[in-house]
């Protein structure tokens, strides 16, 4: 089994130079205009997958997990394994702009995501103290590891090609900081819907990991081990 509540959208401030550096460049009426609609070209989109190593966990009982799996009073399948991740976006936005000789600002944001987790657990119940039965609960538990580690590495693959299609052109804006209030927004709603979405995804794919026929093959296999099991790993 595999939870997650949600998905973080961290904002990192780029640095008080960076964001002075970006306005740099000014240029006089005569060229503004061809020179702003040049700087969606010029935009920089990068989003990356940042890999983390998932901690195991055997310090709680079956009942432990049941309640950390959210499973209601009354339900008596065990949870013998628990996949707990905590995804996370991490985004950096500068403003790429220029700035007319008459005041007017042209800008549009460079985007950095770092795709990743903060916290990525797998837990395995105190009770699986036969090496056969923890390391076949382990072993179901790494498919739910593994997927949610390609959903994430693919959805930052997709993310950069989508976010340079829909970026649009550079925006006007009548001072700098609205521009640089205007850029963050900007970024902000481009970004906005894609952590439910990548959740939904991750949670489809997780959903068909853990159904009726693949805990049937577990139990099968925790009884060759020579013990039994209801439910299998969750």
């Amino acid at each position: 089994m595999t939870t997650s509540h949600h998905m973080n959208i961290t904002i990192v401030r780029p640095s008080l130079l960076l964001l002075c550096a970006t306005f740099a460049i000014a240029v006089r009426a005569d060229d503004f205009t061809a020179r702003c609609a040049e700087l969606s070209r010029q935009v920089n989109i990068s989003v990356t997958f940042q890999d983390r190593p998932d901690a195991s966990d055997d310090t709680h009982n079956v009942q432990e997990l049941n309640r950390i799996a959210g499973r209601p009073p009354g339900d008596y399948h065990s949870v013998y394994g628990l996949t707990h991740a905590r995804p996370d976006i991490r985004m950096r936005v500068a403003t790429r702009a220029l700035t007319g000789d008459d005041g007017r600002v042209c800008a549009i944001p460079d985007i950095a995501l770092e795709l990743g987790f903060s916290a990525f657990v797998v837990y395995l119940a105190k009770e699986l103290t036969d090496p056969c039965y923890r390391e076949i609960v382990h072993q179901h538990e790494q498919e739910h590891v593994n997927t949610w580690k390609s959903h994430l590495r693919a959805s930052a693959q997709l993310l950069t090609t989508v976010l340079r299609r829909n970026i649009g052109e550079a925006h006007l804006y009548a001072s700098r900081d609205e521009a640089e209030q205007g850029v963050r927004a900007r970024a902000a709603a481009l970004v906005a819907p894609w952590p439910k979405r990548i959740l939904d995804s991750v949670g489809a794919a997780q959903d068909a990991i853990d159904t009726p026929v693949s805990y049937g093959i577990v139990t099968s296999r925790l009884r060759t081990c020579g013990q039994s099991v209801r439910g299998g790993s969750r």
